[in-house]
């Protein structure tokens, strides 16, 4: 991923290390293997969108250092991050397990990033045969905006974010 959304992603990879749990940006299982404690591995799982205004027209916004004043377009939107949990063998499945429900907590609350939780969902723990692990999927939907600017002239679109806001 690039962007916007690849920066929501490694914000919430960030705050999960912050908490204290080890997390990296979205994974094969595969790549897995080489960790001797379990990984939070975070990717976007599914993005909808609905439209945001008139032809996603949101309005304008004036830079207060510079005074330009720029159209704002988005779309309302709810992302759903997947949080692969993976323990190593030797871990067993309670290792696996409690690290999910750390993830959990800290998504609760703390929010993913700055995004507002609608509802975080945990599966059961499955051993994967073939990697030698223990995986455990936990998803989590966030209500948010997906929101640019457009350049000075009101030509190409430019700055997208992911925008959201703690209640």
């Amino acid at each position: 991923m690039s962007g916007a959304l690849n920066a929501l992603r490694e914000a919430v990879v960030e705050q999960l290390r912050g908490a204290g749990i080890n997390a990296i940006a979205g994974m094969e299982s595969a790549g897995a293997g080489r960790w001797r404690e379990a990984v939070a591995a975070v990717s976007l799982r599914r993005a909808a969108c609905a439209p945001g205004g008139f032809k996603d027209y949101l309005g304008t916004h004036t830079d207060p250092s510079t005074g330009k004043t720029r159209e704002l377009y988005g779309r309302e939107a709810e992302l759903t991050l997947a949080l692969d949990i993976f323990a190593p063998r030797d871990g067993g499945e309670r290792v696996c397990q409690s690290a999910a429900e750390a993830v959990v907590e800290c998504l609760i609350c703390r929010g993913a990033a700055g995004l507002a939780v609608l509802e975080v969902q945990t599966g059961r723990v499955e051993f994967l045969e073939k990697e030698g692990l223990y995986r455990q999927e936990v998803s989590c939907r966030c209500p948010a905006w997906l929101v640019a600017g457009t350049e000075d002239d009101g030509g190409a679109f430019v700055d997208f974010e992911v925008r959201g806001r703690m209640k």
